[in-house]
């Protein structure tokens, strides 16, 4: 009772370890899973988002040559507008009044028309029809504009390498106003000589505001925003994002072509952006990095580009669905380690409790054998005690008479019916050692001499299933010897069984005397229902089970005839 309680125990804790490990495994599993898909479906987002920042730098190469083509048509428009004004105004300067240019500009389209002139070393706005630009100096300015000022007033090809260049005239960028920095503004500055002034007519940026939102870079980032899961795009102009050049600012305004983003928005600001920026920007490689905000997972990836000035694309993409997409598959894959576990565990189970109960089926079926063996050897000890006193009579009786010959043979059937009490051999596997013993009884019973040679069997480890297959093989082996060797003279009757265990190989040989065994019966003898026995109770299944039993253990058995008798050995890896 107790000893079932234990296994009973002992198997409920395998049980558990056994569940408890492969929850593990198949924790682990889905971890990595998890992990990698994440990874990869990551990586697959970025090649995304690389596509989408060659994208914007296609749009920004066309917007600008599209924006090219706009300004050198303002820049024709405002060379026309200063023809239109030289031939409506003096040529002397002190004779043109503000209020006939603020008309001029009126009529002409364009925003504003100012008239500069010398002052010294300088050139100021001495006319205008915005009177922020009346005693504007452009001195101060410095660069290509106060030089394309000075070439023109000498009557000079203008060279310098911004804006268009046309007859008498020359157009400067897009850029700030020193007067209004809130205004980014677009000048034609003309002179032919026939005046003692420039005139310049400006406009504002809403015309090539008007064509970026519908047709340039903005526009392209509007319709990928809208389009897919990325929620920002930013192109930053690195070196002053970086704080690597002093931005221009005037009035708390910085100067067009000193702000820090030239296109897009940049409103999730990160501290770390400015390294990600300057790590591709140095690499030329994307880099990437996952951050939170306002409650939102995203990833922002930065794209360094080449365009007329390196710049740098960012893109900021929602992860909220990829991270809803693996949370579902994460659940799926719960669930699924959960089926899978409970299935694995009620197999476990199953093959668990049939394999213990064929374990349990063999050990009582060789307990069984064992115990009858051992009774059977008990009975022939209660036989002989039984029959000590009459030996002992006898004995008495021919040493009396002087019949020693008839003593000596009397002794030797003494001798030999006691052999089975004193060859108690010392094997560990108690199905093996009944074997032996029961099979010592019945050759004692049929007048044959079995002599037996097991050692190194302290060695043996054997579980009951497999001691079980060597009683099998062994019996077969021993039984098949007898029967060869009963049909001789009683003097004749020998059988010999070795046994031992060598580099780690289990050896078993059976010796009988008799007719050798022909060449031709070898190779028949291991098939299905052959035998050489004319008794009608063979069935010739003996060696054919006991091939088979060996062939399960990767052994093999060797027949080997004799001179006077046969040899069978086999061998068995441990």
């Amino acid at each position: 009772m107790k000893l079932d309680l234990f296994m009973n125990t002992r198997r409920l804790k395998v049980s558990i370890i056994s569940l408890i490990l492969i929850i593990l495994v198949l924790s682990v599993i889905n971890s990595t899973y998890y992990n990698f898909t994440r990874n990869e479906l990551l990586k697959q987002q970025v090649e995304k988002m690389k596509i989408q920042a060659t994208n914007i730098k296609i749009a920004i190469e066309l917007s600008q040559k599209g924006e090219k083509y706009v300004e050198g048509m303002v820049a024709q428009n405002l060379r026309t507008v200063s023809l239109y004004v030289q031939s409506n105004v003096d040529p002397d300067i002190e004779k043109v009044s503000n209020e006939k240019l603020k008309e001029l500009s009126q009529n002409s389209g364009i925003d504003h028309i100012t008239l500069l002139r010398r002052s010294g070393d300088d050139i100021i706005g001495y006319r205008s029809s915005e009177p922020k630009e009346i005693g504007m100096s452009s001195k101060r300015w410095g660069g290509h504009w106060f030089r394309a000022f000075n070439q023109l007033f000498e009557y000079k090809q203008v060279d310098v390498p911004d804006g268009e260049i046309l007859p008498n005239f020359w157009a400067g960028p897009w850029s700030t106003s020193s007067t209004d920095p809130s205004s980014v503004d677009k000048w034609g500055y003309y002179y032919d000589g026939t005046t003692n002034y420039i005139i310049d007519p400006y406009v504002h940026d809403k015309s090539i505001r008007q064509y970026q939102k519908d047709t340039g870079v903005d526009a392209t980032i509007q319709q990928m925003i809208k389009n897919t899961n990325v929620t920002e795009v930013t192109v930053f102009n690195p070196p002053i994002f970086l704080k690597e050049k002093e931005a221009y600012q005037e009035n708390g305004h910085v100067w067009h072509e000193d702000r820090e983003v030239l296109f897009g928005t940049y409103s999730l600001v990160d501290n770390r952006d400015a390294m990600f920026v300057k790590q591709a920007l140095d690499t030329n490689v994307e880099k990437t990095y996952e951050t939170m905000m306002n409650g939102t997972d995203i990833i922002k990836t930065f794209f360094p580009l080449h365009l007329d000035v390196p710049v740098v694309v960012g893109l900021v993409t929602d992860l909220s669905s990829l991270n809803s997409y693996m949370k579902n598959l994460q659940i799926k894959m719960v669930i699924l380690i959960g089926v899978t576990t409970i299935v694995a565990l009620v197999v476990f189970m199953l093959i668990s409790r049939y394999y213990t109960r064929n374990k349990e089926a063999a050990v009582q079926s060789v307990q069984e054998v064992f115990v009858g063996n051992m009774d059977q050897l008990f009975t022939t000890l209660r036989e002989q005690r039984h029959d000590f006193n009459n030996h002992i009579a006898t004995i008495n009786s021919l040493v009396h008479l002087k019949e020693y010959e008839e003593l000596n043979k009397y002794t030797k059937e003494i001798v030999g019916e006691i052999t089975i009490v004193n060859d108690i051999i010392n094997i560990k596997s108690p199905a093996l050692s009944a074997l032996i013993q029961a099979k010592i009884t019945q050759a004692l019973k049929k007048r044959i001499t079995l002599d037996h040679n097991i050692i190194n069997m302290e060695q043996l480890s054997l579980g009951a299933i497999k001691s079980t297959d060597l009683v099998k093989i062994l019996s077969n082996l021993i039984d098949n010897a007898f029967e060869a060797v009963e049909t001789l003279p009683e003097n004749e009757r020998y059988v010999e069984l070795n046994g031992y265990i060598k580099q780690d190989k289990l050896y078993f040989s059976v010796y009988n005397k008799g007719t050798p065994i022909p060449s031709e019966q070898i190779g028949k003898m291991f098939e299905k229902g052959f035998s050489t026995k004319k008794s009608n109770n063979n069935s010739g299944l003996g060696l054919f089970i006991v091939q088979r039993i060996i062939k399960q253990y990767k052994g093999k058995i060797l027949v080997m005839p004799m001179q006077e008798g046969n040899k069978f050995e086999i061998i068995i890896p441990l």
